[in-house]
């Protein structure tokens, strides 16, 4: 019978994470060493074997935490049910716009506080997404699927006369747009002499939404003025 980990365990195995992320956000998988985490986290380098079985299982172990610290407003719409029948357009319209909103507001959710972790769980997924390890490809892909099908589904249903290749090269460029507003938020700050910018995030989600609408090329999305 397995013995239940006891509150100190538990306390270690937490702090091992955190210091992981903070770790290897700043040098990577292969710049990370095991000593430096558990110097980090204040608990024995052994420790890392014994909760995680080593260092590829406890950078697993960060980017599973990393995906479940927060709600993700885009997962809840993954979960809902296709769009088919006569108003599937509209709902795949609508459903557009609430994935852009619901994507930029979970990038933006640890802009709201001066939290290092934070700012440490983007830094690593960035590093993540832009050369995903052997290792850690397969968690990757668990989560992001459904974000994926959601998005491809919606763009399927507006422009079902674009092949799978267009529409992937369309959704990319939808996200690519929030990931590299977000990745170079700071630059974005010291262009407009605004340490606190993006005040009024609804207006920003608003621009990018128009700005995809009109790329995609979905006219009922700008009805025009009646006279």
């Amino acid at each position: 019978m397995n013995a239940q980990p006891t509150d100190a365990s538990l306390d270690t195995r937490q702090r091992l994470i955190e210091a992981a992320i903070l770790t290897f956000a700043e040098k990577g998988f292969d710049g990370a060493g095991i000593r430096e985490i558990a110097k980090r986290a204040q608990a024995n380098s052994a420790l890392v074997t014994y909760h995680f079985s080593g260092k590829e299982g406890l950078y697993l172990a960060a980017l599973q935490y990393i995906f479940n610290r927060k709600a993700c407003h885009v997962a809840e719409l993954a979960a809902a049910p296709r769009f088919e029948g006569p108003g599937a357009r509209e709902a795949a319209l609508q459903g557009l716009k609430k994935h852009i909103q619901a994507f930029m507001e979970d990038l933006m959710a640890c802009d709201r506080g001066p939290d290092p972790l934070d700012e440490a769980a983007m830094a690593l997924m960035a590093r993540e997404m832009q050369a995903p390890r052997p290792v850690s490809s397969a968690l990757l892909m668990e989560q992001i699927r459904p974000h994926v099908e959601h998005l491809m589904h919606c763009l399927e249903v507006l422009r079902p006369d674009l092949s799978r290749d267009q529409l992937l090269n369309m959704g990319l460029s939808i996200q690519g747009q929030l990931l590299y507003f977000r990745n170079s938020l700071g630059i974005s700050r010291l262009i407009r002499q605004n340490p606190r910018y993006p005040e009024d995030l609804p207006a920003l989600i608003q621009h990018f939404t128009e700005f995809s609408l009109r790329g995609l090329g979905v006219p009922e999305a700008f009805p025009e003025p009646r006279n």
